[in-house]
């Protein structure tokens, strides 16, 4: 039996909608899970992984993925250099580490336009595309879905079979106590600043073929970014992620693709609003007491 194009067609819509929702939220998300820390200066390091990328293949030659690569590192080890030099005096003081990466995303933004200029030429987006009925589909939005599921996968190992996974989730749960157990939380939130700077960068490079390289490109990110961290919730990294993009995705795409783009994303809003009544403390934190509540009953 052969699939109808337009329903070929929402699914690929549901998918791309739901990989840009999740790697515009990720480094976010991380940080703010892992740190409790609110980092507006996320998309300027969104921006920074975008030139990094540009520079690297349309300058240096490099081959895009290796590009995106050296994104990934080069953002990761500047997000270091923030955190020790700047965000940790801030920690557990929220109102300040949110004015001083608000500050940081207008360094940023302001001295990559002196030193860049207004625009960078764009990249060439990877691949082709196919063509089904009377709809397109490009390869490279299929290839960010799968590296969204990639990402997906990474991190829950990352966070559920390594050392540093443990000392974090520990860190999380009680900074205190980990500290006093011998956990070195002050390098788990440099290591953790560093993956979310670094995921950040990873983002913008993937999503620069995509996007006109500008000084404040980031902005474009920063609201679709933080709607899908504040439903997703911080009690859980991945869940949270992986939840908020998938159930916006899945109010977005049906509505913008019968009414359009600009109300899809008023139907995004709306639906995020609702969501946040409902579950004030986001879906990670909703799935979190249903696990622990199931928990609780098999045990008793």
């Amino acid at each position: 039996m052969e699939l109808d194009p337009l329903a070929l067609s929402l699914i690929y819509q549901f998918g791309t909608n739901a990989a840009f929702l999740f790697l515009a939220a990720l480094g976010l998300i991380v940080i703010l899970g892992m740190m409790n820390i609110i980092n507006l200066a996320h998309g300027e390091l969104m921006m920074m992984g975008a030139y990094v990328a540009t520079i690297a293949h349309n300058q240096a030659g490099l081959p895009f993925p290796l590009a995106v690569v050296v994104s990934f590192f080069s953002v990761a080890l500047f997000g270091t250099v923030l955190e020790l030099l700047i965000v940790r005096r801030f920690y557990g003081r929220e109102l300040g580490a949110l004015v001083v990466t608000w500050g940081l995303s207008l360094v940023l933004g302001q001295g990559t336009f002196l030193v860049f200029g207004p625009f960078m030429p764009a990249i060439k987006i990877p691949g082709g595309s196919y063509s089904y009925g009377s709809f397109s589909f490009s390869e490279y939005w299929l290839v960010l879905i799968g590296i969204s599921i990639a990402l997906v996968i990474g991190l829950y190992w990352l966070y559920r079979y390594t050392k540093y996974g443990l000392q974090a989730r520990a860190t999380m749960q009680n900074a205190e106590m980990a500290k006093a157990l011998g956990v070195p939380t002050s390098r788990v939130y440099t290591l953790t600043f560093s993956l979310g700077a670094g995921l950040a960068g990873l983002s913008g490079a993937l999503l620069a073929p995509t996007s006109t390289i500008a000084p404040f490109m980031g902005q474009q990110f920063v609201a679709p970014a933080f709607i899908t961290v504040v439903v997703g919730g911080a009690a859980n990294v991945i869940s949270g992620a992986v939840g908020s993009s998938v159930l916006l995705s899945a109010i977005k795409t049906p509505i913008g693709m019968a009414f359009g783009a600009f109300l899809g994303t008023v139907a995004l809003l709306v639906a995020a609003l609702i969501i946040i009544r409902i579950m004030p403390n986001g879906i990670s934190a909703t799935i979190q007491k249903l696990m622990d509540r199931r928990r609780a009953a098999s045990i008793s």
